[in-house]
Order: C-alpha cells, then structure tokens, then sequence
C-alpha cells in the first residue's frame, strides 16, 4: 500500500522526514507551528504501509497529549485502519488497557505524567511496546530533562522496547546544555558516549562549592566543551525555528510599569533588608535561602506571599488596576499569562466581575477536566475574550491564534516557560502582529527577571553562582 498524505507536506516538513528516514533514533527539534507532529505522523503512516510499523506510543505533557488524537484524526489518511486510544487519569480506562490486543495498527497516547505517579500506565506502555513493532514518541521531550526523576527513569527504560524512538521540542537551545543529557539518553546513550550523568557533567560542567547553612554543595556555574555536544547530537537531528518556514509578522514587546502599595513596599524592604517581615495579619514571611528570597520578594511585586506555615496571604496591588486599564483599551482577545495559581484566581475573578462569567476561559491544572472545553469555547466564541492560563499548562500545544495580546501578569525565570507561551498567538497565514505586555513593578526582582528572560539567562546559576546581590539590590 503506498501513503499518500491528507495534506501534502511543505518543504522543510518533507526535509525532516528525509532525515527521519532509516533511523532508529532522531530528534525533530523544530518550533511550534512548523508541524513536527505532522511529521511524526506521515513517518509512521508511511511505515504502516510498508509494514514496518504497527503501533505508535506518544508520551507528551498534560496539558498537550490530548491534541495528539485531533492531529492523528486530520493528518493520518482514513484508508489506513487505526485504533487509537488515550489515558486519561481519574477516569476508568479499561478500554484503553485493551488495545495491547487490538489487530492491526494501533495508537497509544499517554501523559507524561502519569508515567510517574500510576504504575499501570507504565506496565500498559511496556507491555504495548513489547507486543508490537512500535514507534515511541516523546513531545516536549524537555520534560524528561531532569536525569533523576521518575518520569525521565520511567520514560528511558521504557525506549529501548521501541523499534524506533523520536523525540520533538520545540526548543531548539535549552537553558542548560547539560539538559540535552536525558533526552539523548532515552533515543540512544551511545550518541553522547556517556555511562552516566556524573561523567557527563564532569566534560562539561564548571562546577563550585557553596556554604548553605550548615552545609556545602556544589553547584554548575558555567559550561565548557559545549561544541563537543553539537557536534555529536548534530547527527542525529533536524533542527528548524519558525522564521526558518514562514514569513511572519514581528511581535511587539512592550511594558506597564505598575507601582507598588504602601504594604508592599513594606513587606519588599524587610524581606529585601532582613529577609524577614510581619503581615497585617500577625504572621511572620522569612527566606533563609536566597532563591527563596527572591521568590518571596516576587510574589510581593504580584501582591500575595506565603508565610513560614505556607499560608497565603494576599497583599494589596495595583496590578489589576494596571492590567484592567490595559484590556480598556483593547478590543480583540487576549491571553494573560499568570505563574502562580493564586495570580489566575484573582485575575479571572476581576475580569469575570467586569466583563461576564462567559467572557472567561482559564487553562492550568487546577481545571484539568474543563479546560479542553474552555480552550475550544474561547476559540470558537466571539463573546469569550479572555484566556488565563499558566505558563506551564497551557504554554504547550495550545493554538490560540485569535489572540493578538499576549499579557503577562507574572513571569517565573523559566525560559522555556516564557519562549513556549509566547507563540501561542502565532500561526502560518496570520498578518497580524502578536503584542506581548509585561505588566513590570520598576526597580524591582521583576524587572530583573523579565530582562534574565530575554537575555537567555539562568537566574538560578546566576544567584548560586555568587551574583545574588545584583538581583537582590
């Protein structure tokens, strides 16, 4: 049987399955929207056809597994029989362990997350993988960055059951080179030629002992030998940025500077001066550690903080104030990104009370049952003009093209957060330029992490690393 795809592929999705071809082990690191998940499908359909695949496991992210299955359904072409099944967690998924007996092609999509919380997930995968000829996908492959954590074990000793594995991110530079160790794990360790990630970071990180209280740990200060890494993954994957495809429409960077409250500017200079201070309630905030310190100190900038029982408390701020001035005086949709779950509640509950219930939708993981419906409801409905989600929810796989405002209420130091979240405006065709707005407390630790982000900094290396007063000051 010949594959023939529902829609043909453009240049550099036709050049990345060229590069696919024959591999047992790739990485597409190709930016959203220049549809790499379209690529995976056209590989494996066409490997179906051949009879050289039948079966294909994706593992992606939470908050982006789901849109696998509307992918598959779009581009896989219909003479191609399939059964395709998706974990969903807290619900009954009988249905889906059955599929390991399914005939013929068959699709197993999981998230990422449940392979390390939900043991049956993991003996569904191994087994679907040792029963059939399998590709084994991870999107977003940088949330098995972390070489000790559960999902990234689970995920790699999953891999060398596939036939063939891919990996795909978005991402084309990670905030770190040592996060490329993991992911080139699970498609083969003989490409970076490493027995562990001890020996890994030894070639390749700068590392410094610190005292923190009693203690002294090492931590990475810089890198080295970096071209060595290049040089070795480079031929193992496809690298394109979206201004490598499309002509699109630059986006505009812009700011609001919001002034602190009194309370504020209290609470920001003990916390600052003492790394201590006392909230109108009589509770005490502290950060003995200075990335605590700084976290606090940002949290004060967003008007809330936690407390030394991990109580929040809010704290009087004009950012709504700025943030509702700002929606005054525009007339389309937007998304307002929000890092902490307590910034989304107050943020969709002012704009709830000022524009409607219905004029709403929000995206973390707080609303995982409902926000596949909100996401469509603010995609489809003219009344729906507002999106508030977290960056680490919905900074994935989500298309949010009618919005023309990206608003940043919060930003956390999270690069790959920032970088993702801010193309969910962006689509092939569009003429429209994407405003992105940082609502900024001037002076403060959030002017200094909004210019770490678009430095390309590692906030965190940095204040370890021995520049904290910079940050602090």
């Amino acid at each position: 049987m010949r594959y023939s795809p529902v829609f043909e592929p453009y240049d550099h999705q036709r050049e990345a399955l060229e590069a696919l071809a024959g591999r047992e082990a790739f990485a597409l690191f190709m930016s959203q929207r220049t549809g790499k998940t379209k690529v995976i499908i056209d590989e494996w359909g066409q490997a179906v056809c051949s009879g050289d695949m039948d079966a294909l496991l994706v593992v992606a992210p939470g908050g982006a597994y789901r849109i696998w299955e509307d992918e598959i359904e779009k581009h896989l072409p219909a003479e191609i029989p399939r059964t395709v099944r998706v974990w969903v967690s807290r619900t009954c998924n009988e249905e889906v362990t059955k599929i390991v007996d399914c005939p013929g092609p068959k699709i197993l999509i999981v998230n990422v997350e449940a392979l390390s919380t939900i043991q049956a997930v993991v003996n569904l995968c191994r087994l679907f993988l040792q029963s059939n000829r399998a590709t084994m996908v991870v999107d977003e492959s940088t949330t098995i960055k972390g070489p000790t954590s559960i999902r990234t074990r689970v995920t790699c000793t999953l891999g060398p059951w596939a036939k063939r594995r891919r990996i795909l991110s978005g991402l084309p530079d990670p905030q770190s080179p040592l996060d490329y160790y993991a992911q080139m794990w699970f498609l083969d360790p003989k490409i970076l030629g490493f027995s562990s990630y001890e020996a890994f970071t030894d070639r390749h990180a700068v590392r410094k002992t610190i005292p923190v209280g009693k203690r002294r740990i090492s931590i990475t200060v810089g890198y080295q030998n970096i071209e060595e890494i290049k040089i070795k993954i480079s031929k193992h994957m496809f690298r394109r940025t979206l201004k490598d495809c499309y002509d699109l429409p630059p986006k505009i960077y812009s700011r609001r500077d919001v002034d602190l409250t009194d309370e504020q500017k209290r609470i920001y200079l003990d916390l600052k001066t003492r790394a201590m201070s006392e909230l109108e309630s009589g509770d005490y905030v502290s950060a003995s550690l200075v990335i605590v310190q700084m976290l606090r100190l940002h949290q004060v900038c967003c008007g809330h903080v936690k407390d030394e029982n991990n109580v929040i408390h809010s704290i009087p701020s004009n950012k709504i104030k700025v943030l509702l001035e700002l929606l005054e005086e525009y007339d389309g949709k937007a998304v307002v990104w929000c890092s902490y779950a307590h910034d989304l509640a107050v943020v969709a509950a002012a704009l709830r009370k000022r524009y409607g219930d219905d004029s709403v939708s929000t995206f973390w993981g707080g609303n995982v049952s409902t926000r596949e419906d909100e996401s469509r409801q603010f995609q489809e409905e003219p009344s729906r003009r507002w999106m508030v989600a977290t960056p680490g929810a919905g900074g994935r796989g989500r298309t949010w093209p009618m919005a023309n405002m990206m608003v940043y209420y919060s930003n956390t130091d999270n690069l790959e957060h920032r970088e993702q979240s801010e193309e969910r405006g962006s689509i092939v065709g569009k003429t429209e330029p994407v405003v992105v707005v940082d609502l900024i407390a001037r002076g403060t630790v959030e002017e200094k992490i909004v210019r770490s982000l678009q430095s390309k900094i590692d906030m965190s290396t940095a204040i370890l690393g021995g520049e904290w007063k910079k940050w602090i000051e």
